[in-house]
């Protein structure tokens, strides 16, 4: 079956994406915070990264930093049980706010950047990555959430382990972040 698209269907098409992700953006706010001018170089940029962070989801609740390492926070709202499980919401969020790392000025000086989640209790899942490799995945397609699908060290709660597991023995959970769900079967329940 051949579909045929006139130039003026593209055109109509094509303004709805761009209207879509206009409002999108508008509804994130500016790309760069509202800052005083008596800043430091060094306090525009860290304010920045700061910002763009937490701009790229409301669930980046929180961002510090330690030397050459940033710590973020990803605390989920409440979903229904409906909803799809919280490892591929995770991924994207992660994604997102990695990308938002490395595009922000200042951000490629930060080497290891640690995912500290709230899904079941505080910190009960923690993913760790070295951002070194960033830029050679992030231009392929899905490549923010490829990236996010691979940290270089990954800890869990008993209970979010086995929720993560359980998700990763469904095929398309195990299809969509093969990466992940590999290191999943492998890892092991922090103590607490």
């Amino acid at each position: 079956m051949d579909v045929k698209i006139g130039g003026t269907a593209l055109a109509i098409i094509l303004a709805g994406l761009a209207i879509t992700f206009g409002l999108n953006e508008c509804q994130r706010g500016p790309l760069n915070p509202e800052l005083p001018d008596n800043l430091s170089d060094e306090q525009t940029a860290w304010l920045t990264l700061e910002h763009r962070i937490k701009r790229a989801d409301p669930a980046l609740a929180e961002v510090s930093r330690d030397q050459q390492a940033l710590t973020i926070l990803y605390r989920p709202g409440k979903v229904a049980d409906n909803e799809e499980a919280w490892v591929p919401r995770m991924l994207r969020t992660v994604g997102q706010g990695l990308a938002a790392v490395n595009n922000a000025p200042g951000g490629k000086q930060y080497a290891q950047v640690t995912i500290k989640a709230h899904i079941v209790a505080a910190d009960d899942v923690e993913l760790v990555y070295g951002m070194d490799s960033f830029d050679a995945i992030k231009t392929q397609q899905g490549g923010y959430i490829n990236f996010a699908s691979m940290p270089r060290e990954l800890k869990f709660s008993r209970e979010t382990l086995a929720q993560a597991r359980e998700y990763c023995r469904d095929p398309s959970g195990w299809g969509f972040y093969p990466e992940f769900c590999q290191r999943v079967g492998a890892a092991k329940a922090a103590q607490r």
